[in-house]
């Protein structure tokens, strides 16, 4: 018989799907220069929503179109449409 250990052991590398797409998509803002944290990021259907201060909210609208652009080539991310 295996100990328990060993048949646990697969389990390891299993991740938080939503905690991957959030940090997928800070990497991508961070290539923008907009700092966010993954708590600040909430998903809803194809939408991504950002909870975070104004002046935040305002640069990710100006470069929306890029982000998406660049979001939607990720192989996890490619669901996005919006972002708000």
């Amino acid at each position: 018989m295996l100990p328990l250990g060993n048949l646990l052991a697969r389990f390891k590398n299993l991740t938080n799907t939503e905690r991957v797409r959030k940090e997928l998509i800070c990497e991508v803002l961070k290539e923008f220069k907009i700092p966010l944290l993954n708590t600040q990021i909430f998903f809803s259907k194809n939408t991504v929503f950002i909870k975070a201060p104004p002046i935040i909210k305002t640069e990710v609208a100006l470069k929306k179109g890029d982000i998406l652009k660049k979001i939607t080539t990720n192989t996890g991310l490619r669901h996005i449409q919006d972002i708000f």
